[in-house]
């Protein structure tokens, strides 16, 4: 199977160009069928979803989207140039469907004339040649997604890898739906439950009852974004290298530079998700409002809807504040929900930031604080429930609309920024909460431009990449590959200790964490008291890993090409310390 790098690499001619611009093309309509797999809360969501983008996508003449009902394989939806078989059944021994979802395994047919798999009696009539059908779902699948093509000699690595991908993306949308209703399933149960007690456990039940609805909300929501970091890896390797590897001018860079700019947002996305999750360390870092709530704009738009007019104004110039950006983002908003919320029929959400300004009654200074707002037009609040909105699991919402814990957040987080938060609300009158955070007069670290280094002749030798996903670890080998090293894949931590032990000597060795058995962080340890000499990078879907050892440079999912440089430059550095000598430049396999 070729790696992106030799598909990509060298686009010299104008059939090369146009296949690169298709291919940058079919990546991005498949990372925009993901981003809204994510978003699916059912099987019918799902189906949908699929049956829109996948033909497109894997570059198909036909799909067919297959559920497995007992020992039967139901063709549920097709998207073909010619009908197919939509709506009927067959035995799961009889069809390729069949085979791939009782195997756990794709099967990729480039002629079905020569495949005994193929049922021949039910192709003769149509116009397949040549298919690959994908199973769907995590453990047992249940479902399985089919590509047919008019000619034969298909699928290729790279429709394959998207029909892959879009199934594991499926298959993640799959076991969020069922963790979701199993977390609904639980509220209820307990929602019973405390109706049965007396009034003085109550309160206590219906604390109980939200804390237990967060953490599954946080479970699920780490777990969500994990899943997805592994997605877009393999996107993000494939369009960096067609961007890195491009010359100016060549049609397929522009598109792949829009893909490229929506997988980015995907990975803050992602972050966010995370922080959510509390899988993420904070992390203090000097902010700019102003560009803080520009960023935001387009999430804020899209979460307040069409009946409410969203209006952000703060001026330039405004003095910097410091925190964890990602922490101010969720509070802000937590903030904008509630205003939404509290507004069912519409009407003027405002964001506004101020400078100078200090809440009453506080001893600083009036140039001490900036001061963020967010008002809103809804019905507000008497006095009895502005003074119980901070408190943790007080809500005003219905039973099952709100945790109570939004305000209480906001209100920690801004606690740990040394600033002031403030309730102003009347009954019909709206609510406005004011956030006074301290100003900083340190400078914001401005991030530099991504740039490829030149560095193909610096390093020479074999580059160990261990990780479970193949997309994963194919993308990551083309990277390697791209900056000069020999690459040797491998699946698992065992594996790669058996390779060490045969006496391969590698320069370099990336490791994912989360695989089954051995994690990443076992074999780093292993690796790094054997062999000290070797410069390793830890690789993770979340962020921060405090058993690291310190000499262990650390990553996280998803990375460019110029992540990736700095990254291997850290860790020579960290095993020249670690050895006492210069790390090993040229391996040689035993």
């Amino acid at each position: 199977m070729q790696n992106t790098n030799t598909q990509c690499g060298d686009l010299g001619d104008d059939g090369d160009s146009l296949n690169a611009v298709m291919l940058a093309e079919r990546w991005s309509q498949a990372a925009a069928a993901m981003a809204r797999l994510a978003a699916a809360r059912d099987l019918g969501d799902i189906v949908a979803i699929l049956r829109q983008s996948a033909r497109a996508a894997a570059n198909a003449d036909g799909i067919a989207i297959v559920l497995r009902e007992g020992d039967a394989c139901h063709y549920l939806a097709e998207d073909a140039m010619e009908p197919l078989w939509q709506g009927q059944r067959f035995p799961q021994d009889t069809c390729v469907s069949g085979w791939a979802m009782q195997n756990r395994t794709s099967a990729a047919i480039a002629d079905i004339t020569l495949d005994p798999r193929v049922p021949q009696d039910a192709y003769r009539t149509t116009f397949v040649k040549s298919m690959a059908m994908v199973p769907i779902g995590d453990g047992e699948p249940v479902a399985a997604l089919g590509a047919y093509w008019a000619s034969i000699g298909h699928p290729d690595a790279h429709e394959m890898a998207v029909l892959e991908a879009l199934a594991q993306a499926a298959s993640t949308a799959l076991a969020h739906g069922r963790l979701v209703a199993e977390m609904a399933e639980l509220n209820r149960d307990l929602e019973a439950r405390i109706e049965e007690r007396t009034k003085e456990l109550e309160a206590a039940h219906q604390s109980l009852m939200q804390t237990q609805k967060l953490e599954l909300m946080g479970q699920l929501t780490g777990n969500v974004a994990h899943d997805f970091n592994n997605l877009l890896s393999p996107i993000m390797t494939s369009l960096d290298l067609i961007l890195q590897t491009g010359s100016p001018g060549q049609a397929a860079l522009a598109p792949a530079q829009v893909a490229m700019e929506a997988v980015e947002r995907a990975r803050a996305l992602v972050q966010r998700l995370l922080a959510f999750a509390r899988r993420r360390p904070l992390a203090h870092a000097v902010m700019d409002i102003r560009s803080l709530l520009k960023g935001m704009q387009s999430l804020l738009e899209s979460t307040v809807g069409g009946r409410i007019q969203l209006h952000i104004a703060a001026p330039p110039g405004l003095p910097h504040v410091a925190g964890d950006r990602q922490q101010l983002e969720i509070a802000i908003l937590n903030l904008v929900v509630n205003a939404r919320d509290a507004m069912p029929d519409g009407g003027v959400l405002a964001i506004s930031a101020s400078y100078p300004s200090a809440p009453e009654g506080h001893f600083a200074k009036d140039d001490g604080f900036v001061r963020l707002v967010v008002a809103d037009q809804g019905e507000g609040m008497d006095e009895a429930t502005r003074t119980m909105a901070l408190e943790p699991f007080f809500t005003t919402k219905g039973d099952g609309s709100g945790t109570g814990l939004g305000l209480s957040m906001v209100h920690g987080v801004v606690q740990e920024l040394g600033g002031v938060i403030g309730i102003a609300s009347e009954p019909g009158a709206g609510t406005q909460v004011s956030l006074w955070l301290p100003i900083t007069h340190d400078v914001e670290a401005q991030r530099p431009a991504p740039r490829i280094a030149n560095v193909a002749m610096e390093v020479e030798g074999i580059a160990v990449v261990v990780d479970d996903h193949n997309l994963v670890r194919r993308g990551t080998a083309a990277m390697l590959r791209e900056e000069g090293y020999k690459v040797v894949e491998v699946e698992s931590a065992e594996a790669c200790l058996v390779r060490l032990k045969e006496g391969l000597r590698p320069a370099l060795l990336i490791t994912d964490h989360v695989m089954p058995g051995m994690t990443g962080l076992d074999l780093v340890h292993r690796v790094a008291d054997l062999y000290p000499q070797v410069p390793i990078l830890l690789v993770s879907g979340y962020d921060g890993l405090d058993a690291t050892p310190a000499d262990i440079v650390r990553m996280t999912k998803p990375f460019r090409q110029h992540e990736l440089q700095a990254a291997i430059a850290r860790a020579r550095r960290q095993a020249q310390m670690r050895s006492g000598s210069a790390p090993s430049g040229v391996s040689r396999a035993g």
